[in-house]
């Protein structure tokens, strides 16, 4: 039996709200707004409860309230009974919904693969709550973490996946995860989305695939493409310290230009060193680019180096850059000896005792320990 459009049969408590019998509880928001979009798109709804008389009739005024109007309650459409030749006890749907529903595909022995896994969530969620403390009976973030990768798992099993098919959905859903497409992007009109800012220049292009992936159309006709989540920036003294750099992403583009068609892989990290020449100029004023690994892990070397100009970095020698570092050293070490001198004022001001006289900044006589 087929038709144009959809019925679906969908319970009340448990589903449309929380399960709270015999009152009405919490609304389901997001199956109520699903449902309610399906109606517009020609399908129709049924509601299929146990609730009968005035348990019912506050049902579908409650339903009513919150804007889903049923096709039919407890009972067959016209067009059913006209097909079945009488008005059946079950009724006809195309979906059914409801939270005690079980799918087919999960009525069967359960596989070895399958116990083992459920043993080991189990034990995970022991340890969980044992370390954060949260009774069995509460919920648990980390148990809760725990519970739907199961689910997930045994998804995958109920498809009946091998170990080497899983291992190939493992791939596949492990790029969704990471926000990355699965194929890869060619440079078409309908992939792009204009985000210009009028004043830039460039026409501004965002990724309908992928978020990070942006386009610039420029005033020549020239095209450069960007992905700001391509290169990570490390301290190169300090590697578990990351971050983004509008400047490494520049420059590593010059050296890695993105192509159509474009398929993302592993990011590189870049390792950069940064220091502080004078105060006035914020964290930092002076940056070394030093190398790169490459997704497949191997070393390139960089070793450009910039200052602070005003209004971008600017390329500088390497001489320089060492010229830039030993500034750097002196500046803390003067900041240092500064920073010893005052501790000798009692006052505890910032001035220098040693500029302030035989008496600190606030009249109190230095501590001449």
């Amino acid at each position: 039996m087929e038709y144009k459009n959809n019925i679906i049969a969908v319970d009340f408590d448990g589903t449309l709200c929380e399960y709270r019998w015999p009152e009405i509880g919490e609304p389901n928001e997001n199956l109520i707004t699903y449902l309610k979009e399906r109606q517009k798109n020609g399908d129709k709804i049924i509601l299929w409860t146990c609730r009968v008389s005035d348990m019912l009739k506050d049902a579908v005024e409650w339903a009513s309230n919150h804007g889903l109007i049923f096709d039919a309650v407890n009972e067959n459409l016209p067009e059913i009974v006209e097909a079945f030749g009488s008005d059946t006890r079950k009724v006809f749907a195309n979906e059914y919904i409801d939270d005690r529903s079980t799918p087919i595909s999960s009525c069967r022995p359960k596989s070895a693969m399958q116990l083992w896994a459920e043993k080991e969530i189990e034990i995970a969620c022991q340890h969980e709550r044992s370390d954060s403390g949260v009774e069995d009976d509460k919920w648990d973030y980390g148990c809760a973490c725990y519970e739907s990768a199961l689910r997930a798992f045994r998804s995958l099993l109920e498809d009946g996946h091998s170990g080497f098919s899983i291992g190939i959905t493992k791939h596949i859903l492990n790029r969704l995860i990471d926000g990355n497409p699965i194929t890869p992007i060619v440079d078409t009109e309908d992939v792009w989305r204009d985000v210009s800012d009028m004043s830039s220049g460039y026409v501004n292009y965002q990724c309908k695939r992928m978020s990070s992936l942006f386009k610039y159309v420029h005033s020549d006709g020239s095209i450069k493409y960007r992905d700001v989540d391509r290169y990570c920036a490390i301290a190169v003294n300090n590697s578990s310290v990351s971050y983004h750099s509008g400047l490494v992403d520049r420059i590593m583009d010059e050296l890695y230009p993105i192509q159509m068609p474009y398929f993302p892989g592993k990011r590189f990290d870049v390792f950069c060193e940064e220091f502080l020449t004078d105060r006035k100029n914020g964290d930092f004023d002076t940056v070394g680019i030093l190398y790169a690994i490459e997704p497949l892990g191997k070393r390139i070397e960089i070793n450009r180096y910039f200052k602070e100009s005003e209004d971008d970095f600017v390329e500088i020698v390497k001489s320089e850059y060492e010229e830039r570092r030993q500034m750097h050293l002196k500046r803390e070490e003067t900041e240092a000896s500064n920073e010893h001198k005052n501790e000798g004022c009692i006052c505890g001001a910032a001035e220098s005792c040693y500029d302030c006289g035989a008496y600190g900044s606030c009249g109190n006589l230095k501590d001449e320990n």
